[in-house]
């Protein structure tokens, strides 16, 4: 299976309305601030995994569609079988952090390779 069909696969997840009724998404308010803890742990995991994987030898390309695959389940997690007294939905905030963790993540590996 290539990354690219993981990552499709991945979306496909997301596509339901949502479980009971609920929404996908979270608002934006139940997001959180872009600084909050929370966003600061998928940005650090993110980095951790998209370097780890560029240091075994991945393609940046590999790591980034891996990474964003792992944050995409993480999401599909939140959006359908997270317990509801942790408030159900996916947020897209997460989703963009982790972008961003794994493109710092392979920039890191980028600079000390150099």
């Amino acid at each position: 299976m290539t990354v690219t069909t993981l990552a499709i696969l991945t979306l496909l997840l997301l596509l339901p309305v949502g479980v009971e009724g609920a929404p996908l998404l979270l608002s934006s308010a139940d997001q959180g601030s872009w600084l909050a803890a929370d966003k600061e742990l998928h940005f650090a995991a993110s980095l951790a995994i998209a370097a780890s994987l560029r240091v075994e030898g991945r393609s940046r390309e590999t790591a980034l569609a891996m990474t964003f695959s792992v944050g995409l389940l993480k999401e599909a997690y939140d959006a359908t079988i997270r317990p509801r007294r942790f408030q159900r939905g996916a947020s897209w905030k997460d989703l963009i952090v982790d972008l961003a963790g794994a493109a710092a993540g392979i920039a890191v590996l980028d600079a000390i390779d150099r």
